[in-house]
């Protein structure tokens, strides 16, 4: 028994050390992040805005989605000291297996500008804001979980900034700049997972349930 409980133990090790083990992405103005974990069988995407006061706290459902949140609080270093505002989605990939999310509209970026990662400049999902989470909009469907958070950009900065969201070296999503439109509005940062990929992934798969049984624990 005492062999068997060793051996799993350096599994769990193995597995969590590889699927936390994540690509730095490219720099965006002000934003630090996304960075990716997993805990209590979510899958948390956390951003933080450097030196962007929202005063206060809030936890906040996402709509059709029972069993996932939204969160916006101030962020702190190692020292205590205030580093900016912090927004956390905490995803149940489960939530989108609902017969709801198979059979999706279309949809555009909210300025009604096209998405420049895809053939088309559309996004099949279903779509909704959540104006108390910095007006962040959700996009949600049975093969891909996402948002767009909406940032300003400094004049000067017109590096384009695409890059894979890469877990243990495996695609898990994109992240993508959006620069502002001719009336200098819509910039913004969008992350999209792939959820086939991480269905498809064992070694997600396994984490995402044994950190059901470590509920507090931030993989």
């Amino acid at each position: 028994m005492k062999k068997w409980n060793l051996t799993l133990l350096l599994s769990m090790l193995f597995i969590t050390s590889s699927c936390i083990d994540q690509e730095e992405g490219k720099y965006i103005p002000g934003v630090n992040g996304p960075k990716l974990n997993i805990q209590n069988g979510k899958i948390l995407l956390s951003i933080e805005l450097e030196n962007v006061d929202i005063p206060g706290g809030v936890t906040l459902p996402l709509k059709d989605l029972p069993n996932s949140t939204v969160s916006v609080g101030p962020s702190l270093d190692d020292s205590g000291i205030f580093t900016g505002t912090l927004i956390q989605v905490s995803f149940d990939p489960k939530d989108a297996e609902n017969d709801d999310f198979n059979v999706v509209p279309p949809q555009v970026l909210p300025d009604g500008r096209p998405f420049p990662f895809t053939v088309d400049g559309s996004l099949p999902a279903l779509a909704f804001q959540v104006s108390k989470a910095k007006n962040t909009t959700f996009y949600v469907s049975n093969k891909l979980f996402g948002f767009f958070l909406p940032i300003s950009l400094p004049r000067d900065f017109t590096m384009d900034v695409h890059y894979r969201l890469k877990v243990n070296g495996k695609n898990y999503g994109i992240v993508s700049l959006i620069h502002p439109n001719e009336y200098d509005e819509g910039s913004g940062v969008i992350v999209l997972l792939t959820l086939e990929t991480i269905k498809k992934d064992r070694a997600a798969q396994k984490l995402l349930k044994w950190s059901k049984r470590n509920k507090s624990r931030l993989f």
